[in-house]
């Protein structure tokens, strides 16, 4: 099950945390396993807010992390004709209990040389990342690259994450209508006290309300991404929450994820569903 992080703003909906904390609970309630990757770059991505500090140095300094060892480095491979399977346990980093599999970056940027690369093995990477979990997700860039198109054509959910700034949610229905069909919202460090909340959007655009959750801000949340101790805080969290701020968070989240699992279901099922309809259609056209 491939599904998409995306939002059309920058650094303002909590795309990255909103990401790992869905896929987390997944992992951590026993859903399913679960990838994760990023197909853009940055100086505080997936890595700073699921490794330590102290982690990533040891990595860098031996060369594991960002260098052999990356989405990059699947890609070559994969083009080479390598194991799809097989890279990606190789080239990966195992957490929570190994149930979850994360898919660094290289250090060695050159966006160009990405985006040509995925183009080539998209079908390869994503059969392979498939392969190895029940759930991938990925974090796409806010600008529409080419691999960020191909991700969000691919991927059998797209999880728009708005904020409420009522000029950003009115861009996103403007200009993105065509991701609708596959389309659910989550409201990124959401504050329910403030006046354009969910029930307004959900008014005014008309989204149903079983598509669309607020994720609130939390102070824990926010320092345990800072700290690179996410998945311990809502390991934690999950099992026994410390107080009602962290119960109604973990509550929404739970909402988000439930969500989540069941618009991608449908998704796919429709595509499927569709896919097999041209195929009769191919054949009859061919008799």
């Amino acid at each position: 099950m491939k599904i998409a992080f995306w939002s059309n703003v920058r650094g303002q909906a909590g795309v990255t945390t909103n990401m790992i904390c869905v896929s987390a609970l997944i992992t951590i309630g026993g859903i399913g396993r679960t990838v994760l990757l990023e197909n853009h770059y940055s100086a505080y991505g997936l890595s700073e807010m699921l490794l330590q500090g102290d982690k990533i140095e040891s990595l860098r300094e031996y060369g594991e992390y960002f260098n052999r060892y990356s989405i990059e480095y699947i890609m070559k491979r994969l083009y080479s004709g390598e194991d799809g399977e097989k890279l990606i346990h190789q080239a990966s980093i195992p957490l929570l209990f190994s149930n979850m599999y994360y898919v660094p970056q290289s250090q060695i940027v050159n966006r160009e040389v990405f985006e040509y690369e995925f183009h080539l093995v998209k079908e390869k990477l994503f059969e392979a990342l498939e392969t190895t979990s029940d759930y991938v997700f990925v974090d796409t860039e806010a600008n529409r690259n080419l691999s960020t198109n191909i991700i969000l054509e691919e991927a059998d959910l797209v999880v728009v994450n708005l904020d409420q700034n009522p000029m950003h949610v009115k861009d996103y229905f403007d200009h993105y209508a065509s991701l609708q069909e596959k389309t659910v919202f989550l409201v990124g460090n959401y504050r329910p006290e403030v006046s354009y909340n969910v029930q307004e959007i959900c008014k005014e655009y008309s989204v149903e309300r079983d598509r669309i959750v607020g994720l609130p801000y939390h102070f824990e949340l926010e320092e345990s991404v800072k700290n690179g101790t996410v998945l311990s805080f809502l390991n934690r969290s999950y099992f026994q929450p410390m107080d009602k701020e962290n119960e109604y968070f973990i509550r929404q989240l739970k909402r988000a994820c439930k969500m989540i699992r069941k618009k991608s279901v449908a998704c796919r099922r429709e595509k499927m569903r569709f896919s097999k309809e041209n195929q009769i259609g191919e054949v009859f056209s061919i008799m």
